[in-house]
């Protein structure tokens, strides 16, 4: 059982919510990006996510293979 006193909505999504793969994609560190949950059959091998930020309401899937070095809507976690 996760220990939810004390966090925050999203820290708490962020500990039940099992990504499917890690990745040191700059994506990765982003508030807007939404990963690809463990078990989900759903998305291609290579997409890690979606941004919830670019493209919206049509979110801009981020795979592993693009090499990001900069993002305008890029927000550190936290």
């Amino acid at each position: 059982m996760i220990e939810a006193k004390g966090l925050t909505p999203r820290q708490f999504l962020d500990k039940v919510l099992e990504p499917d793969k890690e990745s040191d994609h700059i994506c990765w560190n982003c508030e807007f990006l939404k990963p690809v949950i463990k078990g989900s059959s759903f998305p291609p091998a290579d997409i890690i996510g979606w941004c919830m930020k670019i493209h919206w309401p049509y979110y801009w899937c981020v795979a592993d293979f693009n090499v990001v070095k900069k993002c305008y809507a890029f927000k550190q976690k936290g």
